[in-house]
């Protein structure tokens, strides 16, 4: 019976929800960000208190079925842990940010679209990639785990404005016309490769024991529950459309 069980833990990690892959720009989620922490040894699953919210966030399915039984949920924690050790090679480490533009008028000297005064892209070094409440689990209660996430260049990014032969922006002006896009809104993405994140640490007290309450932060985060990844820019997209499938540029 206990080998089936088993077996059948490594069944529903394996059709659970895809992880993003490691070479991809993913979407930001709650579970592939904790799954990068892990991929960067930022988050030590074996702290048990740790583990178990990980389960939560990233097996929801899990923690619904065999939470209860005290001994089914210390077979799902160590078939957790394999599927970590088996896939955290796999684990992403690039995310895509994605921003609402708005275009000015052209510049005919600098050959290129001004950004409005609202999407001016000056000095910008930091992008909220997420940032959650609640679990959406049940009534499972995660207070450990960190639940917003900010991601940090080293050198501040600027863009005057979007760069493009008049040819070409008087090609986009009258796509935005048949498209009846007045406003001349466009949409860019930026490619961000984590390089970095330091560690999610436990709080321990003057004395060196640790609080009744355990308590976990990063020491760089400015919030308790905030945690910093430091990412590299490798490129801005920018598109036409808000499903981003027409390319206007790319940096």
């Amino acid at each position: 019976m206990r080998l089936r069980f088993v077996f059948l833990l490594a069944l529903c990690l394996s059709l659970l929800t895809g992880v993003a892959q490691a070479q991809d720009y993913a979407k930001p989620s709650w579970p592939d960000l904790l799954r990068t922490m892990v991929r960067f040894r930022a988050l030590d699953l074996s702290d048990t208190p740790l583990l178990d919210e990980y389960a939560v966030v990233t097996e929801c399915d899990l923690y619904k079925a065999f939470y209860a039984n005290d001994f089914k949920w210390n077979q799902v924690r160590k078939a957790v842990m394999e599927s970590v050790k088996m896939n955290v090679a796999t684990f992403p480490m690039n995310y895509h940010y994605d921003l609402k533009m708005q275009l000015d008028r052209y510049d005919f000297a600098a050959r290129l679209f001004r950004f409005t005064n609202r999407s001016t892209l000056r000095g910008i070094n930091t992008f909220m990639l997420y940032s959650v409440r609640g679990t959406g689990c049940g009534n499972a209660n995660v207070v450990y785990l960190p639940r917003t996430f900010r991601a940090v260049l080293e050198t501040p990014v600027s863009m005057d404005g979007l760069p493009l032969a008049a040819k070409d922006a008087q090609a986009l002006l009258d796509q935005m016309d048949r498209d009846k896009d007045s406003d001349r809104i466009i949409y860019a993405r930026f490619n961000l490769r984590v390089v970095f994140i330091d560690a999610w640490r436990k709080i321990v007290n003057k004395e060196g024991g640790t609080e009744a309450i355990p308590r976990y932060e990063q020491t760089k985060a400015p919030m308790p529950d905030t945690v910093r990844f430091d990412v590299n820019l490798d490129s801005i997209s920018f598109y036409e459309d808000p499903e981003m499938t027409r390319l206007i540029y790319q940096n």
